[in-house]
């Protein structure tokens, strides 16, 4: 007989905050878009559009010019970009590492962190949506409906916010640093993915890594520490590998060696980079 593997802390936590909601219909679909970068996974957004959603959207990085044909009543943003200090605190920083050892660095709480809070600041566009387009407040992301869908683009640019919240500029990052912000980038993921009702799109970059389970290499998205990466699917419904081949853009959830899941599109290669299917099928269990 099977014994039952324990859920660890941030697995029932985020279980618990996904039971205490009242939902009063199926919550909408949690898709993650992984792949390399250039394979199309911000300009498939629009896509979101045809399939009959409202918008919103957090970038963490450059790239929002090519959703600028769309229509801002529609399709909204808000641009949190990674620390970029000012030339005084960049200053202060060299300082420190010319004039300290790499133990006393090691030691340090951490250099200027207060130039470094953009995760944050993330957390109050999630508790408020501005949109940076038509300068409007929508609340919090958590109170949209499934008319709605919010996108998180992309995780690379929060690994960076993660760290910086817990260092600052410190350039020797020990195991507990790594530890906390590894947990605060899992609640996060586990709010939005189990916190909310909307449908909820994430896009990340890939990594290859060891598989641990079944042995081999695959490519897993690329989150924060070895551990994290492989866990990060578990709450999606779909995870897609965005694939560029030339000038060709497609989406595969059977590609070879990549970590995917499909609950909404078929287990094949080259299938058109938009989420109209999928929401077509999820609309289908309502």
């Amino acid at each position: 007989m099977n014994t039952p593997v324990p859920l660890d802390k941030g697995q029932t936590d985020a279980l618990d905050m996904h039971a205490s909601h009242d939902w009063q219909t199926i919550p909408g679909v949690n898709i993650l878009l992984m792949g390399a970068p250039g394979t199309g996974k911000t300009h498939c957004i629009r896509t979101l559009v045809d399939a009959g959603l409202e918008v919103f959207i957090v970038f963490t990085e450059p790239g929002m010019e090519i959703l600028g044909d769309t229509d801002p009543d529609q399709v909204h943003w808000h641009y949190v970009a990674p620390a970029q200090p000012e030339w005084d605190v960049m200053i202060k920083n060299a300082k420190l590492v010319n004039q300290f050892d790499n133990a006393t660095l090691q030691k340090m709480p951490g250099m200027n962190k207060a130039a470094y809070s953009q995760f944050i600041d993330v957390l109050n566009v999630c508790n408020n949506f501005h949109c940076q387009r038509v300068d409007k407040d929508y609340g919090p992301v958590d109170s949209f409906g499934t008319d709605k869908a919010f996108v998180f683009d992309s995780l690379s640019g929060l690994n960076i916010m993660l760290l910086d919240l817990v260092v600052g500029g410190k350039p020797i990052r020990t195991l507990p640093d790594w530890g906390i912000a590894m947990d605060n980038e899992e609640r996060f993921i586990n709010k939005l993915c189990l916190g909310t009702q909307c449908h909820f799109v994430l896009s990340a970059h890939v990594d290859r890594q060891v598989d641990e389970v079944l042995g081999g290499i695959k490519l897993m998205v690329s989150a924060l520490g070895k551990k994290l990466g492989p866990a990060v699917p578990r709450f999606f419904s779909d995870v897609i590998h965005t694939v560029r081949e030339g000038a060709n853009f497609s989406w595969s959830t059977a590609s070879a060696g990549a970590d995917t899941k499909a609950r909404n599109l078929p287990w094949k290669d080259n299938q058109q980079p938009s989420f109209v299917p999928i929401l077509d099928q999820w609309r289908k269990t309502q």
